[in-house]
């Protein structure tokens, strides 16, 4: 689970994000209920958890089921740590401002760079 930190960050930048961490309702669920429910609220993903999650949207997209999509970070780039959660919120961030459709990555995945 990624720091709650991070969305915190972005919200303060104007971002609409909620991070799972803190929320009961989603902490301890299995990822595909995690997904679910961000799907349920029009949300995608991010996560850098990426050899379960790219299988798990293999799986999904092979039973024709949507996801809003899946953000992928490294684990390399963007360990989780503290001391660079500035670094997550610029990421995100920049990624945030490259997209012109909210829908862009239904059903697809991308990277954080």
């Amino acid at each position: 689970m990624l720091d709650p930190a991070i969305a915190e960050q972005l919200r303060r930048h104007g971002w609409d994000v909620q991070a799972i961490h803190g929320d009961i309702s989603r902490m301890g669920k299995k990822d595909l209920e995690v997904l679910r429910a961000a799907r349920a609220l029009g949300r995608v993903l991010v996560t850098d958890n990426v050899p379960d999650s790219a299988r798990l949207h293999n799986r999904l997209t092979a039973r024709g089921e949507d996801h809003c999509g899946l953000l992928f970070a490294s684990a390399v780039s963007l360990p989780r740590s503290k001391r660079i959660i500035g670094l997550w919120v610029a990421a995100v961030a920049r990624f945030l401002e490259s997209q012109s459709d909210d829908k862009a990555l239904l059903n697809s995945c991308a990277w954080l760079k």
